[in-house]
C-alpha cells in the first residue's frame, strides 16, 4: 500500500499511516477525514500525533522546537555556538505585543532602513514555513509594499544578503545524517511546496554538510531535523558553508519522488518510539 492511498489532508497523518501499515501498528484518524490529529496504537500503549501548527514529531522536546521555530532565536543559537550563519536583520511588521520588546525594530524602523539597505535582499517570516512569503525585494518601495502584505498574517520578518550558492536539505535523525540532497529552485525559494525539486539525492550527506549539519540540530537540541545549507564556495565543494534554518516539523514528500519509502517508514519507527516509550 502506497503512501497516496491514504486520503487525509494532513501529510503527516499520510505518512504515518503509511508506516504505521509496515510497522504493524494501528492507526486511526481522530479528525475524520482532515487527519490533523491522529492516534497510533501498539497493543495497550497508545499515543496521539497532531499536525498543522503542532508538530507530530516526538523526538522532539517543545523547548528545542520552539527555538528552531523562530529563525532569528536559531541564528543567535548558533552564532553562539560559532556555527556560521547568514547576516539577518529582524523586525517586527505590527504594533502587537510592543509592549514587550525594546524599541527600535518596529515596521516604521524596517522602512527607515530600507532608505539606504543594499537592494536587492532575501526577505522571509521569522516563523513561516514551506516558503511562504520568502521572496527577494528588489527596491525600497517592493519592501514597503512586501510589509503591507505580510503584517496580517507573520509578526515578524528577517531581512537576509540575496546568496549566491547552492543549497542543501540534510535530514538529521538521532545524531546522524539519514539523507541530504541538493535542493533545486523554481522561485526565490527552494521548498517543494513552492515547486523545487531534489536533485543529487543520497544517503548520508558529504562529510562537511554533514557535520555542520549535526553541530546545527545539536546546538538547538533538535533529535530530528531537516537542516538547510547553502554551499558559498567557488567550487561548489562545501568548503564554505552557511546555515539558513533548521525546520524541526519537516515534510517528507520528496522521499516519494526519489522512491524512498523505505526512509520514510525508518522516520516513523524513531517517532513512534520516541512517543510510546
Amino acid at each position: 500500500m502506497a503512501q497516496q492511498d491514504f486520503p487525509y489532508r494532513s501529510a503527516h497523518a499520510r505518512n504515518a499511516a503509511f508506516a504505521a501499515r509496515a510497522l504493524g501498528y494501528a492507526f486511526r484518524s481522530l479528525d475524520g477525514e482532515d487527519g490533523f490529529l491522529f492516534e497510533v496504537r501498539d497493543g495497550a500503549r497508545r499515543a496521539a500525533f497532531a499536525g498543522g501548527h503542532a508538530t507530530p514529531y516526538a523526538l522532539n522536546s517543545a523547548r528545542a522546537y520552539g527555538i528552531a521555530r523562530d529563525k532569528a532565536f536559531a541564528n543567535r543559537v548558533w552564532a553562539e555556538a560559532a556555527l556560521p550563519t547568514i547576516p539577518s536583520r529582524l523586525f517586527f511588521t505590527n504594533p502587537r505585543r510592543a509592549d514587550l520588546r525594546a524599541p527600535g525594530r518596529e515596521a516604521e524602523d524596517a522602512l527607515l532602513y530600507a532608505r539606504t539597505a543594499q537592494w536587492p535582499c532575501f526577505v522571509k517570516p521569522n516563523d513561516a514555513s514551506r516558503g511562504m512569503f520568502a521572496e527577494i525585494v528588489t527596491s525600497e518601495a517592493a519592501f514597503a509594499d512586501y510589509l503591507a502584505r505580510v503584517r496580517d498574517a507573520h509578526d515578524a520578518i528577517l531581512v537576509q544578503p540575496v546568496i549566491a550558492g547552492s543549497e542543501h536539505r540534510v535530514f538529521v535523525l538521532e545524531g546522524r545524517a539519514l539523507f541530504s540532497y541538493r535542493k533545486v529552485a523554481a522561485g526565490p525559494a527552494a521548498n517543494r511546496s513552492q515547486g523545487g525539486a531534489a536533485a543529487d539525492f543520497r544517503d548520508g550527506a558529504p562529510a562537511a554538510l554533514e557535520a555542520v549539519a549535526l553541530k546545527a540540530a545539536a546546538a538547538l537540541g533538535l533529535k530530528l531535523a531537516g537542516v538547510d545549507v547553502f554551499d558559498v564556495s567557488p567550487a561548489r565543494d562545501h568548503s564554505a558553508l552557511l546555515l539558513i534554518e533548521a525546520n524541526a516539523n519537516p515534510g517528507i514528500e520528496t522521499l516519494y519522488d526519489v522512491g524512498r519509502e523505505d526512509l520514510v517508514i525508518a522516520i516513523w519507527a524513531a517517532n513512534f518510539a520516541a512517543a510510546l516509550q
